[in-house]
C-alpha cells in the first residue's frame, strides 16, 4: 500500500503530525484503522534519534484510531439499519395491494366526472355542525358539503365528481359546537391496485383506484 508522500525536510520538526494530517486530507483519502497504524510505524522508524517524538502524540494518533474505528462501526450500522428499514417499508407497502386504505387529503386530489370518493373524518368531541369546504385550484370555495350534527367516531360521506366537475380539489372540514370551531383534514377510502417503488430510494407511491397516485406516508389506516 502507498503512502502520502513525507517532506524529508520537514520530518522532524515539531509540526510533522499536522502536516501529515494534511497531506493525507489532501489526498482524498479516507483513513482506516490499518492506515493509521501504518504511519504511526512509519514515523517512528523515521524519527530522529536526537530529538526523538514525544509519547503523548503516540497516545493521541492511537485515540485517533479509536475515534475512526468507532465511527466506522457506526456508519456501517447506520448503513444497515436503513437497508432494513427500506426492506421492511418495501414489504408493508406490497402487502397492501387489494386492500383498503385511508390516505389523508393534504393536497390537491384530481376529481374526474362520474367519479365518487368516498371521503372520512375522525370527530375527536362531538360537533353541533360540520361541513365539508371544497377549494378549487386557486383557493376558491366551489362547493359546501353539510354533514350535520356529528357525535364522536369516524364520519362517512360521498363525493360526486359529476357535481364537482372534472378539475384538481382541496378538501376541508369545519366543525362547530357552541362558540368553539376548528377545522380538521379529510381522508379518502380507496383500493390500493398496485405499488411502485422508486429505484432512486424516493417515496413509496400507492395506486389507488379511482384516486391515482399517493404518497404512502399519506395512509392512515387500513380498513380491509
Amino acid at each position: 500500500m502507498s503512502l502520502p508522500h513525507v517532506n524529508t525536510v520537514n520530518q522532524y520538526s515539531h509540526g510533522s503530525t499536522e502536516q501529515n494530517s494534511q497531506q493525507v486530507a489532501g489526498n482524498g483519502m479516507n483513513p482506516s484503522s490499518n492506515q493509521f497504524l501504518t504511519m504511526m510505524v512509519a514515523q517512528i522508524q523515521n524519527q530522529n534519534p536526537l530529538e526523538p517524538a514525544d509519547g503523548t502524540q503516540f497516545l493521541t494518533q492511537l485515540g485517533m484510531m479509536s475515534a475512526v474505528e468507532s465511527l466506522e462501526g457506526v456508519k456501517t450500522g447506520m448503513m444497515n439499519m436503513n437497508i432494513g428499514i427500506t426492506n421492511l417499508e418495501m414489504l408493508q407497502a406490497t402487502n397492501l395491494v387489494g386492500k383498503k386504505v385511508l390516505m389523508e387529503a393534504n393536497q390537491g386530489v384530481d376529481v374526474s366526472e362520474g367519479q365518487i370518493i368516498d371521503g372520512r373524518v375522525q370527530f375527536d368531541q362531538p360537533a353541533d355542525t360540520a361541513k365539508v369546504m371544497v377549494y378549487d385550484e386557486e383557493g376558491k370555495v366551489v362547493d359546501e358539503i353539510k354533514l350535520g350534527p356529528q357525535a364522536t367516531g369516524m364520519a362517512e360521506f360521498k363525493i360526486d365528481g359529476d357535481k364537482l366537475g372534472k378539475g384538481t380539489y382541496t378538501f376541508e372540514v369545519v366543525a362547530e359546537k357552541g362558540d368553539d370551531a376548528w377545522t380538521q383534514k379529510m381522508m379518502i377510502a380507496a383500493d390500493v391496485e398496485s405499488v411502485s417503488i422508486p429505484a432512486d430510494g424516493g417515496t413509496i407511491m400507492l395506486s389507488l383506484k379511482g384516486l391515482g397516485k399517493m404518497s404512502m406516508f399519506d395512509m392512515r389506516e387500513i380498513t380491509a
